[in-house]
């Protein structure tokens, strides 16, 4: 849910960082509905909704808080702001008149956030699917760009979204980019990458492996 403290504005959950309750904004179920539409709208399917998208990704807010009403009679603008405002993956930005999302497109977009500048990063991945990245490299399928994390213990926990014992790939960053591989940080845990071939990644040890299945177990 959403709701919104006088002092630190939206935020999710019963209780702001502060202590406060704050008053509700949006209960569970229409805060579930309102971000799968704008996910929907903002990372996958534009055109379908008449939303004009920049090549960056952009499109205007108040068009979106237009088409957000049409779908959902209680839903506006003021409600996607605060959907992006008190959003913890911080999945979405808005500059101006103008939002996108941040990561998660499958949508043909060239995002400009930061070079990312890490030695190494992380991948999870099910058993069957990481011996063939090894092999192949590493691309997405759905996705505009590859996801990568910048710690193992988030790839591990990404990669359980796919399997319950997953593979964390190494991926050697510092010498990818220097083979030309684009790679840009998007926030503290998740960093954009253009694919990259297998001489680049890398199983983690088998120690390192199982270290982070019994801490998450």
């Amino acid at each position: 849910m959403i709701r919104r403290c006088a002092i630190d504005g939206y935020f999710r959950g019963e209780r702001c960082s502060c202590g406060e309750s704050g008053s509700l904004v949006l209960d569970e179920s229409r805060t579930e509905q309102l971000g799968r539409l704008v996910a929907g709208a903002l990372r996958h399917f534009p055109d379908d909704l008449g939303l004009a998208m920049s090549p960056r990704g952009w499109v205007d807010l108040s068009v979106l808080g237009e088409v957000v009403g049409t779908r959902h009679r209680w839903a506006n603008e003021a409600l996607v702001v605060a959907l992006v405002q008190s959003d913890p993956k911080e999945r979405y930005e808005i500059s101006g008149n103008k939002i996108r999302a941040r990561y998660g497109h499958s949508v043909d977009v060239d995002l400009d956030h930061p070079e990312n500048h890490d030695d190494i990063l992380y991948f999870g991945a099910a058993e069957e699917e990481a011996a063939m990245i090894l092999e192949e490299g590493l691309r997405s399928a759905s996705q505009r760009y590859v996801h990568l994390s910048r710690t193992p213990e988030k790839a591990w926990h990404v990669g359980t979204f796919r399997t319950s014992n997953p593979k964390v790939i190494r991926v050697d960053a510092a010498n990818a980019r220097e083979a030309g591989v684009s790679m840009m940080t998007v926030n503290e845990e998740i960093v954009l990458s253009l694919p990259i071939p297998s001489p680049f990644l890398s199983l983690l040890p088998v120690q390192e492996q199982a270290a982070l299945r019994s801490q998450y177990r």
